[in-house]
């Protein structure tokens, strides 16, 4: 089991996780309130991902849907979703994170598990996530397969991948049999367009440092200014110049942190033109001058 420490390349995949073929699987933990940021950054991997909540309560956002979970609650998380997290109230976070590529449980390509039961999940625009409260008898015991695969995962006596898998199999199985129940409600009348965000954030990342506009932003992904605004919006519930500029403090936290470059060629480089005013925005953002963070640290 390891720290969450995310790894992200310019499209804000995660990439930190080892792609072992043999056992795709991993579990994590987060300790949200111990992040640089005290949050866990906007995401998103090909891995499957289970979460639960071990200490505090935590704030999911997945695509456009924000869910708070308790101690002891978790959220399954299909592929390739943008999602974050981020800790409630003042008490320490903490949550525990099963991370597994979907090969794990098809047997082989094309066979009948993977077509009937795994492709139908994992493929689906309209499933992003399943929040798991415990409310029902098939969420209790979704959490105890959760809590088995962990601790397995911990342990790690001999047969420990058998054990993870058969509980990881059970697991699954619950969501194929309330499959009716839970995937009907998770259907959107337009879903959102994930790849497009994908591409405004590796725009931003690409160019940060230049000097650019909401009108280059939105050329980019050839959509009007307007447009671009609302579906940004919509899913990471900022401007694109919100987190634009966000992306350059966080870019710039980096260079005060490993460099001993000067705070101008410093602002300069994460593409502020005038000095005083990225001293403006960093403290209202840190609470700290770019001078007084680089001494903390």
């Amino acid at each position: 089991m390891r720290p969450n420490e995310l790894i992200l390349n310019d499209k804000l995949e995660d990439v930190s996780m080892n792609k072992m073929y043999s056992f795709p699987f991993e579990v994590s933990f987060s300790e949200i309130r111990k992040l640089s940021k005290g949050y866990v950054k906007l995401h998103w991997h090909d891995e499957i991902q289970i979460s639960i909540v071990t200490k505090g309560s935590v704030e999911f956002i997945v695509g456009e849907k924000s869910y708070i979970l308790k101690n002891g609650q978790a959220i399954f998380i299909n592929t390739q979703r943008i999602h974050m997290a981020k800790s409630v109230g003042n008490g320490d976070c903490i949550y525990h994170s099963i991370m597994f590529n979907s090969k794990l449980l098809k047997m082989f390509p094309g066979s009948i598990i993977d077509q009937k039961y795994v492709s139908p999940v994992v493929t689906s625009h309209k499933l992003n996530s399943i929040e798991i409260y415990g409310n029902s008898e098939w969420e209790q015991d979704a959490l105890k397969y959760i809590s088995n695969i962990i601790n397995t995962d911990a342990i790690q006596v001999k047969g420990y991948e058998l054990e993870i898998y058969i509980n990881l199999l059970n697991f699954w199985l619950l969501l194929v049999l309330n499959e009716k129940d839970i995937f009907a409600q998770k259907t959107e009348p337009k879903p959102i367009n994930e790849q497009r965000i994908k591409d405004v954030l590796s725009f931003i990342h690409e160019n940060y440092s230049n000097k650019i506009t909401l009108q280059d932003i939105a050329d980019a992904v050839f959509v009007s200014k307007g447009e671009c605004c609302r579906f940004f919006k919509k899913s990471l519930k900022m401007s694109p110049y919100d987190y634009l500029i966000n992306y350059r403090i966080n870019e710039s936290m980096k260079l005060l942190k490993n460099t001993n470059n000067s705070i101008l060629d410093i602002a300069e480089n994460v593409g502020f033109n005038n000095v005083s005013h990225y001293i403006q925005i960093f403290k209202k953002k840190t609470g700290q001058t770019p001078h007084e963070y680089r001494n903390s640290n």
